[in-house]
């Protein structure tokens, strides 16, 4: 009788145990919901024990993210916001991010990291670029130098949040940087390499990687494929024939329509990272996204 019960104390302390990790394994610090904030938030708190959280389904993009944030994602965002600590937005671009207030609401002592804008006296901010409708350009990371300044933003709040694990955060800061730096060289090489200068852009989304790689922005067609008129198709193979070094930069590969029309071997395809998609951020290398292959 008494072996059976010290076996019944054995199973129920597991069960709890079992019921303990789950929730610490559900339970994250910090919250995100865009790649770039993920990125940078998994990174920066490597080794300290501290837990970042992906909140949107992976199919859905960040033009999506308001309308799920007010209705399915609802329960999720309160389950999470509960228990963490902070949340990694864009909200300086973006003013429409919708993580800080629908976390708020169930928490009002979690922290907002803006990674576009420092939040000091002197702030540093990123290169904030302004739309020909006059509003601003949400996709900030994908100019390179601009992660350089998201880095270092969210790492000096992260030390502030948490100083006990300064160091560590200080340390993961400096080995990241030299990715990012990496990333630039990798950048350049594939533009310089293929003289890739004069461009034409197919999706508004790439107007932070041409201006953080200096492309000069011939001309803009940036509805989607399926609505282009003969007109759109014509000027964009006029301009095409009268410079024959201009190079199309998109964020989708190319459909048969386009293959027929576009110069192929003039074609570079963007990740706009503006989606957990099927590829995530690969932990082992968490920039390889923002990589450019030809």
């Amino acid at each position: 009788m008494k072996q059976n019960s010290m076996k019944w104390i054995v199973i129920v302390s597991v069960c709890v145990a079992s019921l303990f990790n789950m929730k610490a394994a559900i339970a994250a610090d910090v919250l995100t919901a865009t790649p770039v904030t993920y990125m940078l938030s998994s990174e920066l708190l490597k080794e300290t024990s501290l837990t970042t959280k992906y909140l949107p389904p992976n199919r859905y993009g960040i033009e999506r993210l308001p309308n799920w944030f007010a209705t399915k994602g609802v329960k999720t965002v309160q389950d999470s916001a509960k228990t963490a600590q902070a949340v990694v937005t864009i909200g300086a671009v973006w003013a429409d991010d919708p993580l800080y207030v629908n976390a708020r609401y169930s928490n009002i002592q979690i922290i907002e990291v803006d990674a576009s804008q420092a939040i000091t006296p002197r702030a540093q901010g990123v290169a904030a670029l302004r739309l020909s409708d006059g509003s601003t350009s949400k996709y900030a990371w994908l100019n390179p130098t601009n992660l350089i300044r998201m880095v270092a933003i969210v790492s000096d709040d992260f030390q502030r949040i948490w100083p006990d694990k300064s160091e560590q955060i200080q340390k993961n800061q400096e080995q990241f940087m030299l990715s990012v730096r990496q990333l630039i060289n990798q950048q350049q090489k594939v533009i310089l390499d293929n003289d890739i200068d004069s461009v034409i852009l197919l999706s508004e989304q790439l107007e932070d990687f041409a201006s953080g790689n200096q492309l000069f922005v011939v001309d803009r067609l940036t509805k989607p494929a399926l609505e282009w008129t003969e007109d759109d198709k014509a000027q964009l193979k006029e301009l095409i024939e009268e410079d024959d070094s201009v190079w199309i930069i998109t964020t989708q590969k190319p459909n048969k329509q386009m293959q027929a029309l576009l110069p192929m071997d003039r074609v570079l395809v963007v990740d706009a990272v503006d989606r957990w998609g099927r590829v995530g951020i690969n932990t082992k290398a968490p920039l390889q996204r923002w990589q450019l292959t030809l």
